[in-house]
């Protein structure tokens, strides 16, 4: 078979490749993620019997994504046949004997089941470590990851770089010549509009946040000479996680650690969560929004109760924070990453406000949530939170 493949540099990358874990990050529309399938593509058809994974967080999100560009490159390149794809496995069997498999990484029977020869993961930060771990030990020869360069300089992603089995490699708009001349236009209009956003989007570079709001250090343990102060829990379900993060204190300095970031639970699966971590009789500061999931928890034996909120409460949740020394542990990423990118708004002349940018503050919120009932003054000097009635 002879094909002629119209494909960017990123596909170049791939084929001189040396090491075992590939980085491809860059800005948007580089075409990094459609030339990575390209190469996977004809790597089946032209290897016997070889097992590839492509994987991404969810099964939503891979089907709008890999699976639309994987087909629509199979039928550009006329090859596609209907009888070789698995619509429920979703994989495609080559005349090679090769196959490549589509699976989300929330699918933990794919995740910890699947033997991969390669591994490709399309918008990789979204994974956590220990499931890029589980794709990584079940995987013989190259792991791909594909992301943009969103990160912050904790992120385990980031870590990988100087290793001598690591490549890192980084590609903007500019790499992709078949970009239409209206995107190319909307990158560069970026320039002007958001500087920020144009370092990122546009050169694929990384950007400091000069608006982060809380600074911290990172530890590998809790001290134990620190007092445990409580858990805050933020609820969520099909677009947000339900989170859960503990507190310590120790003189002047807190320390936070992530013990639950996942969504779609209901209440039966977060008791059975809170089960997995021995939870007894703790206090459980919880979103006030919620009563009924709170109450459903208390009934099933956990102390859980409502965070009383009051005017401005998430700027006072904040100032109780920023009164302490932050500490992160290390195995909270999802907290890790949500700190580092949690920064105060700005207006549209660019000038910075004292109100926070939501979005992506889960675990903050779960944090906020038992510092302000557990570290304020006010709860210090009048120690009558802990009393519920119901």
């Amino acid at each position: 078979m002879e094909l002629t493949i119209d494909t960017t540099i990123t596909y170049g990358h791939i084929q001189n490749n040396k090491t075992r874990f590939q980085h491809h990050l860059g800005g948007t529309r580089s075409g990094k993620t459609y030339a990575i399938l390209q190469w996977l593509i004809v790597y089946a058809l032209q290897s016997e019997r070889k097992n590839i994974s492509v994987v991404r967080k969810s099964m939503p999100s891979l089907r709008r994504s890999a699976i639309k560009d994987f087909r629509d490159i199979m039928e550009t390149l006329k090859i596609w046949n209907d009888s070789q794809w698995h619509d429920t496995k979703k994989e495609y069997t080559f005349e090679s004997g090769s196959i490549i498999s589509f699976f989300s990484a929330d699918d933990a029977q794919k995740l910890r089941g699947v033997k991969a020869d390669i591994t490709y993961v399309d918008e990789a930060n979204e994974l956590s470590e220990e499931e890029a771990f589980q794709l990584g030990i079940r995987t013989t020869q190259n792991i791909i990851y594909s992301y943009n360069p969103t990160i912050s300089p904790y992120h385990y992603l980031r870590q990988q770089y100087g290793d001598d089995n690591t490549s890192v490699y980084r590609t903007t708009y500019k790499d992709n010549p078949y970009l239409p001349k209206e995107q190319v236009m909307a990158i560069e209009d970026l320039k002007d509009k958001n500087e920020k956003q144009w370092k990122v989007y546009g050169l694929g570079e990384f950007a400091g946040n000069e608006r982060q709001i809380f600074q911290f250090n990172i530890v590998e343990d809790i001290p134990i000479e620190s007092d445990f102060i409580g858990y805050g829990m933020d609820f969520g379900f099909s677009s947000d996680p339900s989170t859960l993060v503990g507190c310590w204190k120790w003189g002047e300095s807190i320390y936070f650690k992530e013990l639950l970031y996942e969504k779609g639970l209901t209440t039966g699966d977060i008791m059975s969560r809170f089960k997995g971590l021995s939870l007894n009789r703790e206090e459980i500061w919880c979103d006030s929004s919620e009563p009924r999931l709170i109450e459903e928890l208390y009934r099933g034996g956990y102390n859980t109760k409502a965070v009383v909120k009051g005017k401005d409460s998430i700027l006072f949740g904040i100032n109780c924070m920023l009164n302490y020394k932050i500490h992160l542990h290390k195995g909270s990423q999802n907290l890790i990453n949500e700190m580092y990118g949690y920064q105060w708004g700005a207006d549209k002349e660019g000038n910075v406000t004292n109100r926070p940018e939501g979005g992506m503050d889960h675990t903050i919120d779960a944090a906020r949530y038992v510092s302000m009932m557990r570290l304020s003054k006010k709860s210090e000097n009048k120690g009558i939170y802990n009393i519920t009635i119901r």
